[in-house]
């Protein structure tokens, strides 16, 4: 879950300018008999220097241990202080986790900020950064505006939590909602560390056990973008943010559409950065080339937060790395392509529109003859992870075997490149012959050997067609006009390339199976792809400095991380089986001598033709020990649904020296229109 890779081109350093005072529990109280645990580094020097925290559920002691370390001890290093944060009922942390990004965890933050800003080593400036959980929190209190935060750098984050977070896009349902519901309800149930916390370990740890949330039942009733997902959502209202913001992605991550929501909405300085690494820090991720996030980010934590602050002319300011078309190799290390960097914003844009004709894409306005679009229910097993961690089976592949189960229409062999960069959009008139189902758009880079590469993809649940609020069913044999945009992008299609569109009812396991599974229709109006294409006015190539990072943590492997992927085909059954096996480890820490280990298993499978016959299984086994100290906690879930519920079931069992010592099972469900669950 969290790989702490090197990148190809990073290099490791172990000077700096200060000395560093490493604390490694630092109480932080937030409210009444409520502290949180963190780990503090700080330049050991006399001077008040700025603070930068990070506030996330995943163990400072262990979890993100291997990365922290490359990151805090070198802003410490160098003059900016690191305040790591187990969030409330996670790690060492006081409370109980209820939910993401609660009204109650924004108010922790604010309370760590301004205690942080009264310390005698701090200057009175505060930052906020964090990768996923901890680049949305950072948007969000930026949002409450805490009068001592000053800047904030936002990795891996969304503005919109229903369609541009791991729950829903466009009205589908993705199956992370299951997926991620298990993997937190499993990480909260690990103890805290008697090493911090003391004799009172295990009451703290019986009491999160017994408080402990099937977190996914709730995302399951909330099927429609209501006040729910609006709440934590920045593109409410961009207004709220007044300080500087830098946002970084990864073209390989789910989390690339906030980079220009941001960059066109927030009135102040924003800085976006987008390379083609996965769902990572950027110095760390793969695949590459990288560049020295850890020397930028700390020349926009002394601009902002330092004693003498100045603001730069330029308001909004983008690099980004313009990948470009190659045969997909999702295990390699680094792919071709340029860094383009620009003092202005929005960029040189030109909307080229290609239509959908017959079999082919064209540049022609055309009305597309009757083309039928159905997909098998499978479609789309073959695809990767909705949010790849680094190179590997988690990124997507060649298509075409997906693109066999869909309806495609390539352009003519490119003579000049094309540069996309922004969301592309499809328009579409289609009939259905059913009420429900959903669409999936993909645009893809085909090369002469055939091979097929993603570089977008839009999704929609037919019956959002109208928005996100109020779904209406299809009527069945009657035109429907469709917009669809996809994920924002950068990518060269070069000469002798084809530009792609391919067209399914399925993307199974990402997306749920909708009630029905229908064959769509185009009508004989034109159907219009347009790409928004970089013209190159303004932006400029450039060779940024490559990556640097402090040196690996002291750990040992006594079982090496493994991960197998398998896709079966039973004929007799007539099913597609999906197994996944993410074997994190055995790792000792040499700083506190704690061994974790932790596993998950992941099981889908689906019948032909059957989409209510979906299921999904997901396991977690974690381990904690040192010397005559051990626990153990196992998390079982399943997901199935019919045409009017989904059913979730969960168990989860706690073992004490191999002794259970706690069991708790869950069961819901929930109706797969309005979300009200039925007991």
């Amino acid at each position: 879950m969290f790989p702490d890779l090197t990148s190809p081109d990073l290099t490791t350093v172990s000077k700096a300018p200060y000395n560093i005072i490493d604390q490694a529990a630092q109480w932080i109280p937030v409210a009444k008999n409520t502290r949180l645990a963190a780990r503090l580094w700080r330049p050991d020097i006399t001077d008040a220097v700025p603070v930068v925290i990070e506030i996330i559920p995943y163990r400072r002691q262990d979890g993100t241990l291997p990365v922290d370390e490359r990151i805090h001890p070198y802003w410490a290093g160098h003059g900016v202080a690191a305040l790591r944060v187990d969030l409330r009922g996670c790690g060492d942390s006081d409370g109980i986790l209820k939910d993401e990004y609660l009204k109650l965890e924004q108010d922790d933050a604010i309370a760590i900020i301004e205690w942080a800003a009264q310390q005698p080593w701090c200057n009175g400036s505060v930052g906020m950064t964090g990768l996923s959980w901890g680049g949305f929190a950072s948007l969000q209190v930026a949002a409450r505006r805490p009068k001592s935060l000053k800047a904030i750098i936002s990795i891996g984050a969304t503005v919109d939590r229903y369609n541009d977070d791991i729950h829903y896009k466009n009205g589908c349902l993705l199956n992370e909602n299951f997926g991620w519901g298990t993997s937190l309800t499993a990480f909260t149930t690990r103890p805290p560390d008697p090493l911090t916390v003391g004799k009172k370990w295990r009451s703290i740890w019986l009491n999160r056990l017994e408080n402990l949330n099937f977190f996914a039942a709730n995302w399951f009733k909330h099927q429609t973008r209501d006040a729910y997902w609006e709440h934590g959502s920045i593109c409410e209202n961009f207004d709220d943010i007044k300080i500087p913001v830098m946002i970084v992605s990864g073209w390989n991550d789910l989390y690339v559409n906030a980079l220009p929501a941001l960059m066109d909405n927030i009135k102040g300085h924003c800085h976006s950065v987008c390379g083609p690494w996965a769902h990572h820090f950027p110095h760390l991720g793969t695949p590459g080339p990288s560049y020295d996030y850890l020397g930028a980010s700390l020349a926009w934590w002394h601009q902002w937060l330092g004693n003498d602050q100045i603001a730069p002319q330029a308001k909004k300011t983008h690099l980004t790395f313009i990948k470009e078309s190659a045969d997909p190799k999702p295990f390699d290390l680094s792919v071709a392509g340029r860094w383009i960097e620009s003092q202005t914003w929005p960029p040189s844009i030109k909307i080229k529109h290609k239509y959908l004709s017959k079999d082919s894409l064209t540049d022609k306005v055309v009305n597309p003859s009757p083309i039928q679009i159905h997909s098998p229910v499978e479609t789309g097993v073959e695809a990767g992870e909705w949010i790849p961690h680094c190179s590997g089976s988690e990124i997507s592949g060649c298509q075409k075997s997906i693109d066999a189960q869909s309806t495609c229409f390539d352009s003519d062999i490119l003579e000049k490149h094309i540069d996309v960069f922004g969301r592309p959009e499809i328009t579409i008139f289609l009939r259905s012959n059913a009420p429900t189902g959903n669409l999936i758009v993909r645009l893809c880079d085909v090369s002469p050997s055939g091979s097929s590469e993603l570089v977008s993809i839009g999704v929609l649940n037919l019956t959002h067609r109208n928005g996100n609020k109020f779904p209406k069913l299809m009527p069945i044999g009657e035109t429907q006009s469709l917009a669809i945009k996809l994920d924002n992008t950068g990518h060269r299609f070069l000469p002798g390339q084809k530009i792609r569109i391919a067209l399914s009812t399925a993307y199974w396991p990402f997306v749920w199976p909708a009630v029905d599974n229908p064959t769509l229709t185009l009508a004989e109006k034109p159907a219009c792809l347009s790409l928004p294409t970089l013209v190159n006015l303004e932006e400029k190539d450039v060779q940024p400095n490559p990556p640097v990072a402090p040196p690996i943590s002291a750990i040992t492997q006594k079982r090496k991380p493994d991960s197998n992927r398998d896709v079966e085909y039973d004929f007799n059954e007539e099913k597609v089986k999906l197994k996944i096996k993410d074997d994190l480890g055995e790792l000792l820490y040499h700083k506190h001598n704690l061994v974790t280990s932790a596993i998950k298993h992941e099981y889908y499978e689906i019948s032909n033709n059957a989409p209510l016959s979906s299921m999904a299984k997901i396991s977690w086994n974690f381990e904690y020990s040192r010397d005559n100290w051990m626990t153990r906690t196992i998390t079982e879930t399943i997901m199935t649904s019919d045409e009017k519920y989904y059913y979730l079931k969960a168990k989860v069992r706690a073992y004490e020296n191999e002794k259970n010592i706690f069991e708790k099972s869950f069961k819901h469900k929930i109706n797969r229109v309005n979300g009200k669950p039925c007991y």
